[in-house]
């Protein structure tokens, strides 16, 4: 999978063999965690404004409609 999205398929085989970047994940999933994040797929917007869960396009457009409203205010 690696070489077919053009990836150096040793590097990647390395990478996937060890702990090269196990801390730098730990960290960013601390940081989530800490911002109450607690499902997958959440999206962020401006670091601040978070969907959480598998939700339709209206909770979407929802939300960035909420945040246009506060940038104004």
């Amino acid at each position: 999978i690696a070489e077919s999205v053009g990836l150096d398929i040793q590097r990647a085989a390395q990478i996937l063999a060890s702990d090269e970047y196990a801390a730098d994940v730990r960290e960013q999933e601390q940081l989530w965690v800490s911002r109450g994040v607690s499902s997958v797929p959440t999206i962020v917007f401006n670091d601040q404004y978070a969907v959480s869960g598998g939700q339709p396009a209206e909770a979407f457009v929802g939300a960035i409609r909420q945040i246009i409203n506060e940038a104004k205010n």
